[in-house]
């Protein structure tokens, strides 16, 4: 709970300040595949699909370039298959992205930056799974591309990558996550 609450109140900082009165904000929805590796010999990992949603805000800076900041709820599912047991893990996370954003249009740009990832909750479904070490906060790199298609309306893609461990499972180590998604965008500027 405390990592949540520091989490929004960095947002809330950021939205507030009066030195960002143009301000283009909203919300998003989506869904994203997410994949991974696993270091346990003769073990492999299978994609999931999952949900992000939140809000999002962009600020300018010069000319074209915007910062692209926002709150998310991020889930990072994984299946991993390992000497015929099939475990499914779910982690879910609280992602303040710090994007640095390129506007070709006021209704299109590009960005790249990280996410701050901090882990939320854990676990596992089969039995006698055990988790720990999850890195938190994780920070994973995020490379995307913002289009309206109406004034209020637009969607947002992306592909997301954190290398290194992510968790360890069962005394091995799940590592280099990657993730694709594409949200519904509800802006209100």
């Amino acid at each position: 709970m405390k990592k949540l609450a520091l989490s929004l109140l960095v947002v809330s900082g950021l939205f507030s300040s009066a030195a960002f009165a143009g301000l283009n904000y909203g919300i998003e929805a989506g869904m994203r595949s997410q994949s991974g590796d696993t270091d346990a010999t003769g073990g492999s990992t299978d994609s999931q699909t999952a949900m992000q949603v939140g809000m999002f805000g962009i600020m300018p800076i010069s000319g074209a370039w915007n910062i692209r900041t926002g709150l998310l709820y991020t889930q990072r599912p994984l299946t991993e298959k390992n000497s015929g047991i099939e475990n499914k893990i779910d982690m879910n996370y609280v992602d303040i992205p710090f994007n640095i954003m390129y506007k070709f249009e006021d209704y299109a740009g590009v960005y790249l930056g990280v996410n701050l990832a901090i882990n939320m909750d854990k676990k596992c479904s089969a039995n006698g799974c055990t988790m720990g070490d999850v890195t938190s906060p994780l920070i994973p790199l995020v490379v995307g591309a913002a289009f309206k298609f109406s004034p209020n309306f637009g969607v947002n893609v992306y592909f997301e990558s954190a290398s290194g461990k992510v968790v360890t499972v069962n005394s091995h180590d799940l590592k280099n996550y990657r993730a694709v998604g594409a949200n519904l965008l509800l802006t209100f500027d």
